[in-house]
């Protein structure tokens, strides 16, 4: 009987270890998952408060009548000139180049991966969408009159930047991720109604992006 108690306590006691082997391995592995998540970015500990979020940000305020550092309120809504010019030529040139990926621009995407503007189809791309063309009806005579109007978009039209960014905590502070920018181009012409395009992302942080096969 003495050796029949004997038997079982040490199959109690070969179960208990083996249970806590078991825990011990599986939580060195959460460990080291965590680990790795929380140094993807290299941000160190981090706390997401959204992994993606998206918004206009104005860079071009037209009520201020000079745009440069010399007036007290240039930073309200603003990039001052001449370095915005220089860096919205900048941007766009080397988006066309093919300097900086760009991708195509989708209104309704999740945005959990990116479809790239290959290299042979990135030329034709931006010289189709940076020629705004419309027809123009002039109704002021008898018989229609209709004018076939092109604008070549540039670095003026870009009135706004559209971020898309993480947002997250790390050592304390609030800080954000730029994961991608678009330029958002305003058109206008004399008795046209205004017109507002984002025509594609330019990618600057592919951290934690999937571009689509």
């Amino acid at each position: 009987m003495k050796t029949k108690i004997r038997l079982i306590s040490a199959l109690i006691v070969l179960t208990t270890i083996t249970i806590v082997s078991c825990n011990n391995s599986s939580n060195k592995k959460n460990d080291e998952k965590n680990d790795t998540k929380k140094s993807e970015y290299g941000y160190g500990d981090k706390l997401v408060i959204t992994d993606k979020i998206m918004y206009d940000v104005p860079i071009v305020n037209e009520i201020i009548g000079d745009r440069s550092k010399n007036s007290p309120d240039w930073f309200w809504e603003n990039l001052p000139t001449p370095e915005s010019d220089d860096f919205i030529k900048t941007l766009l040139s080397d988006a066309f180049s093919g300097k900086l990926k760009t991708y195509y621009y989708d209104m309704t995407g999740n945005y959990e991966s990116f479809d790239e503007i290959k290299d042979v189809d990135l030329k034709p791309y931006m010289d189709n969408v940076m020629n705004y063309e419309f027809e123009l009806v002039d109704t002021t005579v008898k018989r229609y009159k209709t004018e076939k109007i092109n604008i070549h978009l540039d670095y003026r039209n870009v009135k706004k930047l559209r971020f898309l960014e993480e947002w997250f905590i790390s050592d304390g502070k609030f800080k954000k991720r730029v994961i991608a920018v678009a330029p958002y181009f305003v058109i206008e012409y004399p008795d046209m109604e205004t017109i507002n395009a984002v025509y594609f992302w330019i990618l600057l942080d592919q951290s934690g992006q999937n571009d689509k096969e």
